[in-house]
């Protein structure tokens, strides 16, 4: 019968695993490392992380067809309404979005991305493009299909899909 990890501390026989074998540690630093990075890039053009996030979101819903609603766009972007309407103040203030009364549901407001919101956006991908291929630079073509393959089934997989959207900032 083996003791439990209470058991043997103090006894000198427990020796922790280094935290280089922790997922949990290593995909902190690995986001919190690459976000950092991305949150300094991106603030040289007046963007956040969040707001980055949503205008992606906005401009995808439309180039492919989907549903425009402000709602619609916050399930797209996983974030919760009332973050969702954060973001969108400020992208409206910045002349970056527009929105518009649904005429099928006049509670509900399209969201569009405007021409100044996709000329941002495309300076952002490059600046994003730019710091990821920074911070995986150890890894080669292969490996970074590979760890976007198994990050995007960690965030979109049979768990994460029945997630409620957070909020975030």
């Amino acid at each position: 019968m083996t003791d439990s990890a209470e058991e043997r501390v103090g006894r000198g026989e427990f020796v922790p695993r280094p935290l280089t074998e922790h997922m949990g540690w290593l995909m902190s630093r690995a986001a919190h490392a690459l976000g950092a990075a991305l949150t300094e890039s991106l603030a040289h053009l007046g963007l956040n992380l969040r707001d980055y996030a949503v205008l992606i979101a906005a401009e995808r819903v439309v180039a492919t067809g989907g549903p425009r609603t402000q709602l619609a766009l916050a399930r797209a972007a996983r974030l919760d309404k009332s973050t969702m309407v954060v973001a969108l103040d400020a992208l409206e203030g910045a002349g970056l979005v527009e929105r518009k009364p649904d005429a099928k549901d006049r509670r509900a407001r399209i969201v569009e991305p405007t021409n100044a919101g996709r000329e941002l956006l495309a300076r952002a991908e490059e600046i994003v493009t730019g710091v990821e291929d920074e911070a995986l630079a150890d890894l080669d073509a292969e490996e970074r299909r590979v760890l976007r393959d198994l990050l995007r089934r960690l965030v979109l997989g049979r768990r994460a899909a029945s997630e409620e959207p957070r909020p975030c900032s």
